[in-house]
């Protein structure tokens, strides 16, 4: 029961119904509600807590949170933590995703787009030695190559395991030898998304996905 609770309340913010910073309704009002038992309510609410989705108030009530990505994955990049068959997973799905991403991209993307691909690289190799600002700068890139592939359900795919690839960036991009070598990939890439090679492009993915799997578990 607490799992469909989770949800059910999951989906009233995917559809709007409720965003960052709103109160929840009373809790005998949202049991009621819900036709749940307040036990049952209780148990789902401190899981989305755990989750990072929601926040109880003492005195005020439960709040949806900011909703900010750093806020969500960081139970994410636990879990992660504890195995590596999860970030195993996780680089195997990519493998599958995007190097097909970048080949459709190099078919489809224009000269402004191409630029501003250029521009990211040259701000990641700038703040190189800031985890963090690399981070921003990393997600960009694999963003707008996203993007110009110009696949609705690709990308919808790509978001559904953002969470997952935020996490594990922050894990491995701790490591200056993984942020220098995804400065060198991330070129790569690139070059051959200007010289509209699909195959060189799908090809550079993947390295780049290798080379950080790579580097990352050898520090």
């Amino acid at each position: 029961m607490p799992q469909q609770i989770v949800s059910r309340l999951l989906d009233l913010i995917q559809q709007r119904h409720l965003g960052p910073g709103d109160r929840l309704p009373a809790e005998r009002e949202l049991a009621a509600t819900m036709g749940v038992s307040r036990s049952s309510l209780r148990e789902a609410l401190r899981a989305l807590t755990v989750l990072g989705v929601c926040e109880m108030r003492h005195g005020t009530g439960t709040y949806v949170s900011s909703l900010q990505p750093d806020l969500l994955v960081r139970p994410l990049s636990f879990v992660l933590s504890l195995s590596d068959g999860g970030f195993d997973q996780l680089f195997e799905a990519r493998r599958v995703v995007e190097p097909a991403i970048a080949a459709l991209a190099a078919a489809r993307i224009d000269d402004a787009t191409l630029d501003r691909l250029d521009a990211l690289v040259t701000r990641a190799d700038a703040v190189i030695e800031n985890a963090d600002a690399f981070l921003v700068a990393d997600v960009e890139l694999h963003d707008v190559i996203r993007e110009a592939a110009g696949n609705a359900i690709l990308g919808r795919f790509m978001e559904s395991i953002h969470a997952l690839g935020l996490a594990s960036r922050q894990a491995t991009g701790t490591k200056r030898v993984v942020r220098d070598q995804s400065v060198e990939d991330h070129r790569e890439i690139v070059a051959a998304l200007r010289a509209r090679d699909g195959t060189g492009a799908s090809d550079a993915m993947r390295r780049h996905l290798d080379n950080v799997e790579r580097v990352g578990r050898a520090t």
